[in-house]
């Protein structure tokens, strides 16, 4: 990672935690919990997993019954990907929706 990428990934994670997110650390598989950064060929990736789905999943909508796969929070996932697209873009950054993550985009160069 050249520095231009390190200064990305360390600006995301700060307008992330000044928005009052908990961006913790870099993950190089895009798995764990929590909000999740990873790095990204056109720039950083932010993503969110619950924490603890079968609790998070209780606490808002009733028993987890066997072979549920947490469908029943996406509407949770949704709103919190949404907080996270705003936060980024207040701060000032240029951001793409690919699946589940954000992709915040690396600035285009400086002209020469």
């Amino acid at each position: 990672m050249d520095d231009h990428e390190r200064d990305l990934l360390d600006a995301v994670r700060t307008a992330l935690t000044e928005a009052g997110f908990d961006p913790g650390s870099e993950s190089g598989s895009g798995s764990g919990e929590g909000v999740h950064l990873v790095r990204h060929a056109r720039g950083v990736m932010v993503g969110w997993l619950p924490e603890e789905i079968d609790d998070l999943h209780a606490r808002t909508s009733g028993a987890h019954t066997q072979g549920e796969d947490g469908t029943g929070l996406a509407g949770l996932h949704h709103a919190t990907g949404l907080a996270l697209d705003a936060a980024l873009r207040t701060a000032g950054f240029t951001t793409e929706t690919l699946d589940d993550h954000i992709l915040v985009l690396l600035p285009p160069p400086p002209p020469a």
